[in-house]
């Protein structure tokens, strides 16, 4: 399902519901803890995933609430020099959203109570990359380069 990159070194399909986003924090967390992440580092990548994966989630139940046998796939393909990180899901087209979401600074609006995943994904990935098919779904690719490399 990679497109433009090779296979992944992992793969893990989860079923669109939420109770599922606390075994993915697990994994990431402790896979960051592998690959030698800060603390701070390995924190802000679960926190990533976690809410790209809730978003995806999100966006299939609000898809007419059916999703049939669809699910999230998160594919992780680790380099010398970073972990990628790509979403798929079926879900609803969310370009103009990311479009508008400006990563977080001290003047950042917090007044409101929903809608800072894009923001926080910004703000902590080093590259953030998105393409929607209406045929496919959505494809978000997070990549985090190791600060532990020289580059």
């Amino acid at each position: 399902m990679s497109q433009g990159c090779s296979a992944p070194d992992i793969a893990i399909e989860i079923a669109p519901n939420a109770r599922n986003l606390s075994l993915v924090r697990h994994f990431i967390g402790s896979l960051a803890y592998d690959l030698r992440f800060s603390s701070e580092e390995a924190l802000q990548l679960e926190m990533c995933v976690d809410e790209a994966c809730a978003n995806s989630i999100e966006g299939m139940n609000k898809r007419d609430g059916e999703h049939g046998d669809s699910c999230v796939r998160i594919e992780l393909i680790i380099k010398q020099d970073a972990i990628h990180i790509v979403i798929i899901d079926c879900g609803r087209d969310f370009s103009q959203a990311l479009k508008k979401a400006s990563p977080l600074h001290d003047f950042s609006d917090r007044t409101r109570k929903r809608g800072y995943g894009l923001q926080i994904i910004k703000t902590f990935m080093d590259v953030v990359d998105y393409v929607h098919d209406p045929q496919t779904g959505n494809r978000l690719q997070l990549v985090k380069y190791f600060s532990h490399v020289r580059r």
